[in-house]
């Protein structure tokens, strides 16, 4: 039987069962078709355009996520056409008009027609739906406290959204890790993720089935501390390609650390990580790398975090442990520093095990320390081995010397004359020779000076271009943005939302 031999009204059936997904395809598989569904399209167009990109900043209340429940269990097909969902609400307190009303909450209907929404979700088929609704319940009823976030009202949404695509946690998410005060919902995210991953028995959708994406949901700051541990969960779905984060640690042995641990089977199918001012050292790192075999572009800009932890930092083994996991695949590769309260305990030196790298932004910083295979070490534990000559910003070799024969684009960064005039120097020495006999794909080769052109001299010298980084000094995020890739990051993310001074 042909399509167009179906009674009309089957025909109807199948255009309100189609869903968001499933709707345009059927719609243009013929003239006929399309010419019945003209109430169905609208519809959908409508959706489309109401909730395609979902926030939760309502006017009357700061994270109102139980609202978009309530809208969903009166139209359940919105589920399906939520494909970016934004549940940070940072705005300022005076956008916030808590006077607004506020009717459904008032209607015990409404919210049970919310709570048996959750009961046909297939994640709360073996959960304590009554437990949960409590503690939904006391969070939303909690408005007025800062800490209270709305957890437990993100997990049931998330467990309804099958189209998802970009993410964006609420603050507190923080605290979804073991030794928080939100770890009891670990397992939770863990089930959701593994019925998303589950091929065995599909239904006709699976929530986070199409999440790729995972957004910033934390300030940057000395003292923003978020556990990388609490976004592990998603990391291990199926579907996910991306992570964008700001004020992550990773760090297992220092005092006010926070260590990473993968606990699932399978390994992430990410291929880009960009970490805006985390604290992370080589361990914490290699923890993380060891299960993210698929990444091609990591970009890391360093911060020391409150009470001095990471106050030194080591980039020489940072890098190393990044060569050692992911070195024949990277492709584009930043590492900056945002804020480094101690010393270099050993500079980067070589670039030669990212034999495919294409592009690279760096700061001059991360070079200001003795390499790795010299043995020696600044900062807290300084260490000169017996006989040695101590390491000096003269002994920084050639950037062109460091670099593979792949390599097209250079962006590097420096707050000349600062460490010292000679470390940028030696970076560019021999940069010319090896623009000629071995660096003959490099196109682009950027020095970027922070708010002056005093290197401009230098620049001329080493046929290379100089750029002036000139942002208004009393935006507190001045320096930390000179990097190009943070900018990039900063558009990619809807801006870095820097830590609120009194």
């Amino acid at each position: 039987m042909r399509l167009l031999d179906l009674p009309p009204e089957i025909i109807d059936y199948i255009l309100d069962f189609a869903g968001a997904t499933g709707l345009e395809g059927f719609v243009l598989s013929c003239k006929a078709v399309y010419g019945r569904a003209t109430a169905q399209i609208q519809n959908h167009n409508s959706l489309r355009r109401q909730w395609s990109h979902t926030t939760n900043d309502r006017l009357s209340r700061r994270g109102d996520i139980l609202a978009i429940l309530y809208e969903i269990s009166r139209n359940p097909v919105i589920a399906e056409y939520i494909e970016t969902l934004s549940l940070w609400d940072h705005r300022p307190e005076e956008e916030i008009d808590s006077l607004a009303a506020e009717d459904f909450r008032s209607d015990e209907t409404s919210l049970q027609q919310i709570k048996g929404l959750l009961r046909r979700a297939e994640f709360f088929e073996d959960a304590d739906l009554e437990k949960w609704w409590a503690d939904m319940m006391w969070e939303d009823q909690t408005v007025y406290v800062d800490f209270v976030d709305k957890v437990y009202a993100t997990v049931a949404l998330l467990a309804l959204l099958p189209n998802l695509k970009t993410l964006q946690l609420p603050d507190a998410w923080y605290g979804v890790r073991s030794g928080e005060g939100s770890q009891a919902l670990v397992p939770s995210i863990e089930n959701l993720v593994s019925l998303s991953n589950n091929q065995n028995h599909r239904r006709r959708w699976q929530a986070l089935q199409s999440l790729e994406t995972i957004m910033p949901f934390a300030e940057e700051g000395y003292d923003v501390r978020v556990g990388l541990q609490c976004l592990a969960p998603f990391l291990a779905l199926h579907s996910i390609r991306n992570i964008y984060a700001v004020s992550c640690v990773a760090i297992d042995d220092d005092w006010g650390g926070i260590p990473f641990h993968w606990r699932y089977a399978n390994k992430s199918p990410l291929t880009r990580i960009e970490l805006a001012s985390c604290c992370m050292d080589s361990h914490g790192l290699d923890a993380l790398l060891a299960h993210t075999p698929a990444i091609t572009t990591f970009k890391y800009s360093h911060q020391t975090k409150w009470d001095g932890l990471q106050y030194d930092w080591n980039p020489g083994e940072f890098l190393q442990t990044l060569a050692d996991r992911l070195g024949k695949q990277i492709i584009d590769l930043a590492i900056t520093v945002d804020e480094l309260h101690g010393e270099v305990i050993n500079g980067l030196s070589s670039f030669h095990s990212f034999p495919n790298l294409l592009k690279l932004e760096v700061d001059v910083i991360p070079f200001c320390g003795p390499p790795l295979e010299s043995g020696q070490r600044l900062g807290r534990d300084s260490f000169v081995p017996t006989g040695a000559t101590a390491w000096t910003h003269s002994d920084i070799p050639c950037l062109g010397d460091m670099l593979p024969d792949s390599i097209r684009e250079v962006h590097l960064n420096t707050d000349f004359p600062l460490p010292s005039e000679q470390a940028l120097k030696s970076l560019v020495k021999n940069i010319v020779d090896r623009r000629k006999d071995k660096l003959r794909n490099l196109e682009v080769c950027v020095i970027r000076q922070y708010q002056s052109n005093t290197a401009q001299d230098i620049a001329d010298r080493h046929g290379v271009i100089l750029e002036v980084f000139d942002m208004d000094v009393m935006d507190p995020r001045a320096r930390a943005m000179m990097p190009l890739w943070k900018r990039e990051f900063d558009q990619k993310v809807g801006g870095i939302v820097t830590t609120r001074t009194n």
